[in-house]
């Protein structure tokens, strides 16, 4: 699968990007909490400790789609 997001940062936010409008952003919201919102306008506030397993948890998680 071949990945043709990109980082970009503005205003203290990260985004990822596809190039288009409505991208999802992390933001800082204090020394150990994170703040992910989407491209939907929803958002989560987690410990920084969390959001480091979103990866893992998106490998695990095609891993068990690849098995099915």
């Amino acid at each position: 699968m071949k990945n043709n997001y990109n980082l970009r940062e503005d205003n203290g936010k990260i985004f990822m990007c596809c190039g288009k409008a409505g991208c999802p952003s992390v933001e800082s919201i204090g020394s150990d909490s994170v703040k992910i919102s989407d491209d939907f306008g929803n958002s989560v506030k987690m410990k920084v400790e969390e959001a480091e397993l979103i990866k893992a948890a998106v490998e695990k998680l095609s891993q068990n789609n690849e098995k099915q």
